[in-house]
């Protein structure tokens, strides 16, 4: 995370420094490879959250898209259109608009959107807001010192089931997937994107979307929890207030797309290793960077970051994977194989155990011809 940035989000909203030494302590984790450093985790039919995962998940949701002209018009976009890759696949005129419907237990929900590949897939879904219940429990906020974003929906969670027809094999496995929502009037409006860690989704496969269950938890008891929490440092949660259990069941009746591109490498800066791989909805990125030596010490307060920049603009910031013993990064950003214009310069820099860059290490850039 640039400095820059850091700064803008001190200024919306102070972190607690217990959170903050917790993550610090996190951080030492990840580099000592206990855990995997993977940035936004959507925890999925789980009846608790831990306070590491919702407070690195909040921390990554705060990143501030630019207002740049298509920065600004993904912005004012809703749903999975916010997703670059998505918008460009939109722009495309490449189809993406369902209306499907399912009814469980008297609960009917639409499927609006659907677009995938073979790694990754995002669909807009919807349902009538008639539950009173639900209703009082999304007037709640959380408490300024929890609601590290204006207007977060704290604790929706969704689980979801991934089918190819004539199958029994879930796919749904092995994935980073980000649930949003909002309100309006009287419909809910949800939104999933999902990244796999590996190409999971078969050519002209013709996919079956599951919606097993939709549930909520009530933000007043889960502040109460992370403020009895906060004083000892340890893992906290609460139960769902409401659950939607079924199996909503959606046929995609188009298949997943199969654009590709390989970016072409330019303004190599210290970065070894460049392996790159566009498919229509976002590109997969590989490198190493010259790891330096260091003791358990240092190894506690030091990380690497990724600045990313789209036309000499910074863009949001992906999740990604680093092992510190070989210097490999991993990660995935919406850079589609359809975008033939936009240059993309990827930056690496060595940061503290705040994540104040220090000094620049290395840099690259990419564009699909």
């Amino acid at each position: 995370m640039s400095k820059k940035i850091e700064d803008k989000l001190k200024s919306e909203r102070k972190i607690p420094v217990e959170v903050m030494e917790k993550l610090q302590h996190n951080r030492a984790r990840i580099l000592n490879q206990e855990i995997k450093q993977e940035g936004k985790v959507t925890k999925r039919s789980r009846k608790k959250a831990l306070v590491f995962t919702f407070i690195a998940a909040a921390i990554a949701c705060l990143i501030i898209w630019t207002q740049t002209p298509v920065g600004a018009a993904i912005e004012k976009a809703l749903g999975i259109s916010r997703d670059a890759g998505v918008a460009t696949v939109e722009s495309s005129e490449i189809p993406v608009n369902l209306e499907l419907s399912s009814t469980q237990n008297g609960r009917e929900i639409k499927l609006t959107k659907f677009v995938a590949t073979k790694k990754k897939f995002a669909f807009d879904y919807q349902f009538t807001l008639d539950d009173e219940k639900l209703k009082e429990l999304l007037q709640k906020k959380s408490s300024p010192e929890r609601q590290f974003k204006k207007g977060a929906g704290d604790g929706q969670d969704i689980r979801l089931g991934l089918f190819v027809e004539g199958s029994t094999e879930d796919l749904f496995g092995g994935v980073m997937s980000e649930s949003t929502f909002r309100v309006e009037g009287d419909t809910f409006y949800g939104s999933v994107v999902s990244t796999f860690d590996q190409e999971k989704i078969p050519e002209h496969a013709k996919l079956s979307l599951h919606i097993y269950q939709l549930s909520w938890v009530d933000t007043e008891e889960l502040d109460k929890a992370y403020a009895e929490a906060s004083k000892t440092g340890s893992p906290f949660g609460v139960e769902n207030a409401l659950e939607y259990i079924g199996d909503w069941q959606f046929a995609i009746d188009y298949e997943p797309l199969t654009q590709t591109a390989e970016p072409q490498v330019t303004q190599v800066n210290n970065i070894q290793n460049i392996k790159a791989n566009s498919d229509a909805l976002q590109t997969t990125v590989t490198f190493n960077i010259p790891v330096e030596a260091a003791n358990e010490q240092e190894l506690a307060f030091l990380d690497y970051g990724i600045e990313i920049y789209r036309n000499g603009v910074e863009v949001e910031t992906p999740s990604y994977i680093f092992n510190p013993t070989n210097g490999e990064f991993n990660f995935s950003f919406d850079l589609s194989a359809l975008d033939q214009t936009s240059v993309y310069k990827i930056q690496i820099s060595k940061t503290d155990g705040m994540g104040n860059s220090l000094e620049e290490i290395g840099s690259f850039e990419l564009q699909n011809k």
